[in-house]
């Protein structure tokens, strides 16, 4: 087996680099090629994964969803796609928390020996894939906006600020939503698409009961309503994802969201796009590791 570690040097708080002796020490002892990348720039893993996606048999990929998303975004430009798996070192961590992937790293380089991987579903808005949410309006930009030198001062709390300060801006746009042959229109404060139960940190096991590879996508509709309008929000957090009695819940596994041009969209905890989208599920498009106990509950 052929493996390529490609690695942020730059994510999360502590650098991956300072790792690099225990993964080449455990591959020592094995009879697997190890090659060694670390990126450069910004979209550099992107590029990288895209133009040797067809020479390697698994993709080790060391950094937080960020990181993930670029290599996710590369290797779904080709044919032949190596399988992935993960080596947390971001700060939330979400794609990796939701696959059950150890943080320790020797405890998760062993379990790739061990398991299979599975076909997962990759989702895509307009020309961008992503693992497992999507998001506009309130709360969804604070994973972008954060600075490096917060992340590295206040970790995960870096992002719990920012988000309070968040919370007190009033968010609402338009917006038209086509799914299942049907139309919906209404004024938002912000809309949460998840593939999984995980986003910023946060377990929310009441949002759905998804399976990752079931081709459907789920989005959350937040109506705007001034009244008790943060109180609202809060709730459904502290609820586990609830739905609350004036939102919406969509399940489909294409969406076409109309909206206006300043209206900015999250991908994976990354700045995507802006306006009008369209998202679509690509089923069991990828292989990647995953825990037993995870292969068994969301699989």
């Amino acid at each position: 087996m052929k493996y390529l570690l490609l690695y942020n040097p730059v994510s999360g708080r502590k650098p991956f680099k300072e790792k690099l002796p225990i993964v080449r020490h455990m591959f020592d002892k094995m009879t697997h090629e190890l090659d060694i990348y670390e990126s450069q720039k910004e979209n550099d893993l992107l590029a990288k994964a895209k133009e040797v996606a067809s020479f390697y048999d698994v993709f080790l990929v060391a950094g937080g969803d960020g990181t993930i998303n670029e290599v996710i975004n590369g290797v779904m430009q080709v044919e032949k796609r190596p399988m992935i798996g993960i080596l947390p070192g971001g700060t939330a961590n979400d794609t990796a928390a939701m696959l059950g992937i150890p943080k320790s790293l020797k405890k998760a380089l062993n379990m790739y020996l061990k398991v299979e991987p599975v076909m997962i579903d990759i989702n895509q808005m307009n020309q961008r894939y992503f693992i497992y949410t999507a998001a506009s309006g309130v709360l969804s930009k604070i994973s972008y906006d954060v600075s490096r030198r917060q992340i590295r001062q206040y970790g995960y709390f870096a992002y719990v600020f920012e988000a309070m300060k968040d919370l007190s801006h009033d968010y609402k746009y338009p917006l038209e939503i086509t799914y299942n042959d049907q139309t919906l229109k209404l004024e938002c404060m912000m809309v949460l698409g998840l593939a999984s139960r995980r986003v910023g940190g946060v377990w929310l096991n009441r949002f759905s009961k998804s399976k990752l590879n079931d081709g459907l996508f789920e989005v959350r509709i937040f109506v705007r309503r001034r009244k008790f309008r943060l109180f609202k929000l809060i709730a459904f957090f502290l609820r586990g994802g609830g739905k609350l009695k004036e939102d919406y819940h969509l399940v489909s596994s294409e969406f076409n969201f109309t909206t206006s041009n300043d209206v900015k969209w999250n991908v994976d905890g990354e700045y995507g796009m802006n306006g009008s989208v369209h998202i679509k599920v690509h089923q069991k498009a990828l292989p990647i590791y995953v825990h037993p106990r995870i292969k068994k509950h969301s699989f």
